[in-house]
């Protein structure tokens, strides 16, 4: 079986692969009827949710703190979990298997080292290990079903903490708190309206809004911004729903003429061929809010990634009949379909997926599993960087062999795992990738072209010394489940 690196790489690939022509959900139904996407073990797409739920994380995490920290109470969303009809099952197993039989309480994640964490110290504890590629082992069921994963903690060299993570109640968790999606928790919505909330009226130029909510009497609206994510395309719902929660919402309004020069992305418009008045907005959107849209793609893959999972697995199983898997088929062709609306995201996917690339390579870099790269190979020269921050880290970490080569891949990891990743357009319509490496006092970043950072990843040099295949750990069955 591919190592977790690999089996990142060739389903990014795949998927893009779906995706080249354009985001046509039909088709991709089409294809789900015929089989024709189902070419991976359920182990393979369940490893790969793993890496999309580590995506979100890192992605969102220290944005929620940022909007929601001291305001956001977990306990309601727990109770929802742990009340999931999908999870009874896989809960009940949990507290009968002899290694996790004393967990009470929230549980993510359980430490060998008999260390008691609160939920969200679990997440930062899981947050640390996967910024750090610091898991593995995967056990599965032999059809696929992910059951659990080891993870670590270590500092200096020094382990801190070593225990496993319930797979299936984390990747609930992730998706209701760090999506940033109308079905989790949603801490930023943005748009487009010609209607001014400004000045009371309706305009011949489109502003852009930003809404966030004001947090009030120590609470944290939520249930407005996902109310607010399903009503913004009806104008008359939206102007009520402003008018009657104005109080406890921060609206942002700026035309979009002041954030964007509309003539230079109109050339960003015919480089990427957004061709019809959908694509046009989703792609400004892209550059004026890409972490939410980043996000969004995420979602969508990690949506689209669970079907094919689901799937494999329930086919495979041996335990359903003909006809209840054509049941379970005709379910998922709805799930895929519910993807629809983000089939004009033309340009957003053209960056998501070499968004994935970057995280997986920025993985390697900290997988132990592997052998050190030989950065001296690496090639960073299509890279901008502040040449005073250059030297200024080789003398504070006497790095001074291929400081180059360290100091860009260093900063473009320590973006990444903190979320601190931006876009924007340049004089000729070409799309610009940001990492910024923001940390204590230390504000820097480094600045790199699509088309340039596409050719950096596919450097050969990036993945020599990763192992090709990893061993599969085999759990018994969940009892209750047919899978």
């Amino acid at each position: 079986m591919q190592n977790y690196l690999n089996n990142n790489i060739s389903l990014i690939k795949e998927y893009q692969l779906l995706y080249k022509d354009g985001i046509n959900i039909k088709n991709l139904v089409n294809k789900l009827e015929t089989e024709e996407l189902v070419t991976h073990e359920g182990f393979d797409y369940g490893r790969f949710r793993v890496f999309i739920d580590s995506c979100l994380l890192l992605l969102n995490k220290e944005k929620l703190d940022h909007y929601c920290k001291g305001y956001c109470d977990y306990q309601e969303l727990f109770q929802e979990i742990f009340n999931d009809e999908e999870l009874l099952d896989y809960i009940a197993f949990v507290k009968n298997e002899r290694i996790s039989s004393e967990i009470d309480g929230e549980y993510l994640y359980y430490s060998l080292d008999g260390k008691k964490k609160t939920p969200w110290d679990q997440v930062a504890t899981i947050r640390h290990a996967m910024a750090h590629m610091n898991i593995g082992h995967f056990m599965s069921q032999e059809r696929g079903l992910l059951i659990y994963y080891n993870l670590y903690n270590k500092h200096k060299g020094i382990r801190k903490d070593w225990g496993i993570v319930f797979e299936p109640i984390l990747h609930k968790f992730i998706k209701m708190f760090f999506s940033n999606y109308s079905y989790g928790i949603l801490f930023k919505s943005t748009f487009f309206s010609k209607y001014s909330f400004e000045k009371g009226r309706m305009g011949n130029e489109f502003n852009f809004y930003e809404i966030t909510c004001n947090k009030i009497n120590n609470a944290y609206h939520f249930h407005l911004m996902s109310e607010l994510a399903h009503i913004y395309n009806d104008f008359e719902k939206l102007c009520a729903f402003i008018m009657e929660h104005k109080d406890k919402l921060n609206i942002k309004e700026v035309p979009i003429k002041d954030k964007v020069d509309l003539s230079i992305y109109n050339k960003l418009v015919s480089k990427f061929k957004l061709s019809c008045k959908e694509e046009y907005f989703y792609g400004l959107k892209t550059l004026l809010d890409f972490e939410t849209e980043l996000s969004n793609f995420l979602v969508h893959i990690g949506h689209f990634n669970d079907v094919l999972y689901q799937y494999s697995i329930i086919k495979n199983c041996g335990n359903f009949t003909n006809s209840e898997v054509e049941m379970y088929k005709k379910q998922l062709k709805e799930v895929i379909l519910e993807l629809k609306e983000d089939e004009n995201a033309k340009l957003m996917f053209e960056l998501g997926f070499t968004y994935l690339m970057t995280v997986n390579f920025a993985l390697r870099t900290e997988d132990d599993d592997c052998k050190n790269m030989k950065y001296a190979d690496v090639n960073v020269s299509m890279f901008i960087y502040d040449r005073d921050n250059l030297n200024k880290y080789v003398i504070d970490n006497n790095v001074y062999e291929s400081p180059l080569q360290h100091y860009v891949i260093e900063r473009m990891r320590n973006a990444l795992m903190h979320g601190h990743i931006d876009v924007l357009i340049g004089e000729n319509g070409e799309v610009i990738f940001i990492f910024s490496d923001n940390y204590n006092k230390r504000k820097e970043k480094i600045e790199i072209t699509l088309d340039n950072l596409k050719s950096f990843l596919s450097q050969e040099c990036l993945y020599n010394g990763v192992p090709k295949e990893t061993l599969i750990l085999l759990a018994e069955p969940i009892e209750g489940r047919k899978n």
